[in-house]
Formats: C-alpha cells, structure tokens, sequence
C-alpha cells in the first residue's frame, strides 16, 4: 500500500536535513535576486504582474492569466512592508524548500528502512537539483532545447511543482485505501470523506498555481481509475465518489483553457496540432536528456514490485509526452511552450520515483551505469545554477 504521503515514519529531530534545507533557501533567494535584475526573465515578468495586484479589485489578479496563486501569495507578503522583489524572491524560494521537503519526505517513506537520515538528505538534495543531461554541441545552456525537471527560473512552475508532489502520490494512497476496504465493504466501499474531498482541494489549488500540472495529470489519473473501474465493476460507488469530489477542479481547469486558447479573452492564443516527424525527433532527445537515468532505472529495476504510485506516475508522464507531442499553440502565446511545462513536471515526479528504484536495488553497488548518469545529471544541474548565476537568464 502506498504510505499515507503526509505521515513521517522517522520523527527525530533531523539537523542534517534542516541544514540542508536552510542552504537550499539561501541558494534559492541568492539565485532569484540575481534572475531578477533582468524584468525580460520568467520571474521578472511575473513579479512585474504582482506588482499590478490589488486585493481590493482581485480582477487584477487575473490580467494577465488563469493562474494567480504565486501573484496572490507575493502581494500578501508586500502589505508586511517587504520590498516587492524581496517578497518574489522569498516566496519562490519558500516553493523550492517546500519541493526539497516533501521530496524528502517521499524519500523518508521508501528508504528510511534502508539508508540512513543523511543518505535520505543527501539524496533528496540530489534529486532537487539534477536537471536534464547537458551535451555541449546540442544543450550548451542546459534548459534550451531540452527542458529540465528541475525549472529553477519559473516561479510559477516551481509553486506548481509542490502541489503536484503532494497530489499525485495522495491520489494513489486513495486508490489502495480502496484496495485496503474493498474486501470489506465489498460493493459498498466508499472513503471517509474528508480524504477524497481533500484531494479535490488540494487539485483545484494546484490549478491556481499554473494548470500545467493537471493538463497531463487529469488525463493520466483518468485514464488509470478507468482501467480500475473496468476490473472493479460492482464499485462504482468508490469511483463517482472520487469524481464527485475533483469534478470542480475539472470544471475549472476548462475555464482556465477557454481562457487561455482564445474563447473567454479572444487575443490570448489558440490551441493547435502540431505533429510531425522532426517533431517526434525533437520530442525523443528531449525525453532522454531529461529522463536519462530514470529510464535506466525503469530497465534496471525492473523486476521490483511495481506500486500504485509508479503506474499512476509512469501514465503522468506518458500522457504528458504525448501532449506535448501533439498539441502547440499559436498566437500571442506561441512561444510559452505550455504543453513543455507539463512534461517536465511530470519528469521531476518520474525523477523521484526512480531514485527510490535504484536506491532500493538489491545490485545498487555495481549499477555503476546508473551511478554515471546520476552523476551527469547532478553536474549539469550545478552547471545550470551556476550559468544562471552568470548570465542572469535561462536561456
């Protein structure tokens, strides 16, 4: 059964983890500060935008998107007298530890039987700042023309990236609390509540963070309960409960698409195909620079049990391909790369699924593949933060 994701097996007081915590703070602050000296870049622009918000007129808010959670968040923290880029960059940074945290505390569940609290608090960290493998003549900056799991330079995705950490393995604890019941109740099985009502909140949250995250990830889960639902056919009590429950973040994510792809605000954009055959190249060299190691660790530990958590994820992350195979945008948001940010989010969740694989590999030691394209992905991430820290920008 997939662990009950907000329940920590191990609580001592960890220092070390702590530690690690407050210098991916510093690191973070230090970064965004430096990124936004230059207004053209992706924080720059959306602290900008905060700037314009108002919580006496909270249209404000929604000017220049569907996704104003981070502006709401940033404005919150100027009415305590925070200079405006102080607050962006304090607020992004609160994003990353919270990232790092419950990255670790994903990491905790799966290994505390096995690795120490430092080992877990160094693969954390690890896992928090990998980006996609850097190829000099192809990547030279690291995210153009590849992406990354690890979108340091957007504060939007950064917020999203906490709520999709949280949502996907509480939606799979959900479905082996089914499992757990069902032999139970039997045709009656229902959840308390309070647990799938929880997830809706926790969905429609994550949609005013950036719906990127739930673009992939509605599909996936849908798809992965429709498959339940076929094999458990006397259970659909179970099944429109969970329905019932994230309907209203559903609803909502095709208001924020009516908005963004020209119905609602005419001039925004269109959604349009875009397959093809340089395309589908362009999609396969993306997938492997980011997804390197993992897709090894699908190989390596292949004979491991396989969870809830993981199909839901190895669906997240198909889906998210496929969409960004298919599917672009014209327009005034031409360039935005939308269906991009879906894919490499669910990269990072796929990143820590498939460390805890290889972590958990009875031959982990003489994986010395493995260790090599950690190792590269790990390099190419401090050479991404460091080439930020030069330049300013993240191209």
């Amino acid at each position: 059964m997939t662990p009950q994701p907000f329940r920590n097996p191990d609580r001592r007081f960890d220092p070390g983890k702590w530690l690690m915590m407050g210098a991916m703070f510093v690191l973070s602050v230090l970064l965004f500060l430096r990124l936004l000296q230059h207004p053209t870049s992706d924080i720059g622009i959306h602290t900008e935008w905060a700037g314009e918000g108002d919580f006496r007129d909270l249209s404000t808010f929604l000017r220049h998107g569907a996704h104003p959670l981070w502006h709401c968040i940033v404005v919150f923290v100027t009415l305590f007298g925070v200079p405006l880029k102080t607050a962006s960059a304090v607020v992004t940074a609160v994003c990353k530890v919270a990232e790092v945290w419950l990255i670790h505390r994903l990491f905790i569940i799966a290994l505390h039987d096995k690795y120490s609290r430092s080992a877990i608090t160094l693969f954390s960290a690890v896992c928090a700042l990998v980006s996609c493998v850097c190829v000099p003549f192809y990547n030279p900056t690291v995210y153009l023309g590849a992406g990354t799991p690890n979108t340091w330079h957007s504060c939007t995705q950064l917020i999203a990236l906490v709520f999709m950490l949280i949502c996907v393995p509480y939606t799979a604890y959900l479905f082996d609390r089914f499992g757990e019941l069902e032999p139970i109740h039997h045709e009656k099985t229902i959840l308390p509540w309070r647990e799938p009502v929880a997830l809706g909140i926790l969905l429609f949250f994550s949609l005013l963070a950036k719906p990127t995250f739930m673009q992939a990830f509605l599909p996936g889960a849908c798809l992965f309960f429709l498959v339940q639902w076929i094999r458990h056919p006397k259970n659909s009590r179970y099944f429109l409960q969970i329905i019932v429950c994230v309907l209203p973040s559903v609803v909502f994510m095709i208001i924020q698409y009516l908005y963004y792809f020209g119905i609602i605000v005419p001039w925004q954009a269109s959604m349009v195909m875009e397959f093809s055959l340089a395309k589908c190249a362009d999609v396969a060299i993306r997938v492997a620079l980011m997804l390197a190691f993992p897709i090894y660790t699908l190989w390596s530990a292949r004979k491991q049990e396989k969870d809830t958590c993981f199909w839901l994820t190895l669906v997240f992350n198909a889906v998210a391909i496929a969409e960004f195979l298919i599917l672009g945008e014209s327009g005034r948001r031409a360039k935005d790369g939308n269906f991009g940010w879906g894919m490499m989010g669910a990269a990072l969740m796929m990143w820590v699924i498939a460390l805890i694989r290889f972590l958990r590999d009875e031959n982990v030691r003489r994986r010395w593949l493995g260790w090599v394209l950690l190792g590269w992905h790990l390099l190419s991430g401090l050479y991404y933060i460091a080439y930020l820290f030069v330049t300013g920008a993240f191209l």
